[in-house]
């Protein structure tokens, strides 16, 4: 008894499918590459964001520092000191909430891999 020879168009069929599974695969990760390079700038801005805020946050204790130094003096230089914490504080907490809103906002990870990795399998389950 001989086996029976898988037909040539078998098999040109399975390389078909082989090479479509390779490419799509190919697509999904060069998907993938440029979500994690998108999510990296996101969080370095977040990350240089928060520091600027730390930063601000410094200055405004050093300034808040010289403050109450200054307020016993007769002289009225601890009020533009003042002014100098007030300007300080609100740009630590701008910095802060714009940083923390990123955050929030922020898409999950390789969503539009993920969509394309579910289209793929429904389109395989048909």
């Amino acid at each position: 008894m001989s086996e029976p020879t898988p037909s040539p168009k078998l098999l040109e069929s399975v390389r078909n499918l082989l090479n479509s599974v390779v490419a799509m695969v190919q697509t999904r990760l060069e998907l993938a590459s440029v979500e994690f390079a998108e999510e990296r700038t996101r969080l370095m801005k977040v990350a240089l964001l928060a520091c600027f805020g730390l930063v601000f946050f410094g200055i405004a204790l050093v300034t808040f520092t010289a403050l109450v130094a200054i307020l016993f003096w007769n002289s009225y230089g601890w009020q533009a000191l003042g002014v100098l914490v007030l300007i300080y504080l609100l740009l630590c907490a701008g910095c802060l909430a714009y940083a923390r809103n990123l955050v929030r906002n922020a898409p999950p990870m390789f969503e539009a891999t993920l969509a394309e990795i579910d289209k793929d399998r429904e389109i395989l389950r048909r």
